[in-house]
């Protein structure tokens, strides 16, 4: 598989953007190397957009699910009160300290080898990943930034929360902690240790390629050929924006009589279309 992607695989049961079918392949790959026990970090009522419930709910893995909002711990005890070997955990989660993952971990003396963790807090997720060091999980599913092109390695300084991270930053500390990207959905970056990834069955490719540009925005691209500025768009959008740009480039030719504004032939344009841009 190696110029393949996962993307075939996606489902959804709980999860919003095919992580479950995701999951549920790389599992079935990687056989009994893989220990039934997860962790899931934002884990909200244990079932809303959910990466791990069907992990635990059906086919009885062991699980931490840790939320920190009160009311939603609530749902999540409610949701999870018939369920064997799932503890929760009403904290919220910090990249060191007491609040770490590595400390509930000792706090509720779990051993360090899971397999799949979860983490989407909609903040640090990049250093909570960063610091962890005594939990080992064999998969790691982790949120990024949907905003951010796949070939911008950003993330927020320490201690602050504004973009939080791009899937390029996230690619390259997997990459430094021992750990190969396999997926990248609308929101999450699915990673599998170095040691469990096969070629055979899984994508070698880099996360500019297993990106899913469709909530980027529309950035715009020229021709750069004989100073033509007819913008053409990564994607189709409804919002004015591209008209306005369009616009503004035609009066600039209008304008600048050097600055050309050369629509594409239908031909080119519909090819285009075809390839995902808006011409």
């Amino acid at each position: 598989m190696k110029n393949g992607k996962l993307d075939i695989y996606k489902k959804n049961i709980t999860s919003e953007h095919g992580e479950d079918g995701i999951l549920e392949y790389l599992l079935s790959v990687v056989g009994e190397s893989v220990p039934k026990v997860l962790v899931e970090v934002g884990a909200w009522d244990g079932v809303f957009g959910s990466n791990t419930y069907t992990l635990w709910k059906a086919l009885g893995w062991k699980a931490v699910l840790i939320e920190g909002q009160p009311d939603k711990f609530l749902q999540l005890e409610e949701n999870t009160k018939d369920a064997v070997g799932v503890v929760c955990v009403n904290r919220f989660i910090t990249a060191k300290g007491r609040d770490s993952l590595d400390s509930i971990f000792n706090e509720l003396s779990m051993e360090p080898d899971i397999g799949i963790i979860s983490i989407d807090i909609d903040s640090f997720d990049y250093y909570v990943w960063k610091y962890l060091d005594y939990i080992n999980p064999s998969i790691v599913v982790i949120e990024h930034n949907q905003e951010i092109p796949p070939y911008i390695d950003y993330f927020d300084p320490e201690g602050a929360v504004y973009f939080r991270c791009s899937a390029k930053a996230l690619e390259r500390l997997g990459g430094e902690k021992g750990y190969k990207l396999v997926s990248c959905t609308t929101t999450n970056c699915i990673f599998i240790q170095q040691s469990l990834f096969d070629s055979a069955v899984m994508p070698d490719l880099p996360v500019e390629a297993l990106f899913d540009y469709s909530r980027l925005a529309p950035q715009a691209m020229f021709s750069a050929m004989n100073d033509n500025k007819y913008p053409v768009f990564t994607r189709k959008t409804s919002s004015g924006v591209p008209a306005l740009i369009r616009f503004y480039y035609y009066l600039e030719s209008i304008i600048i009589k050097k600055k050309k504004y050369i629509r594409p032939s239908r031909e080119v344009a519909e090819h285009m279309r075809k390839l995902g841009l808006d011409p």
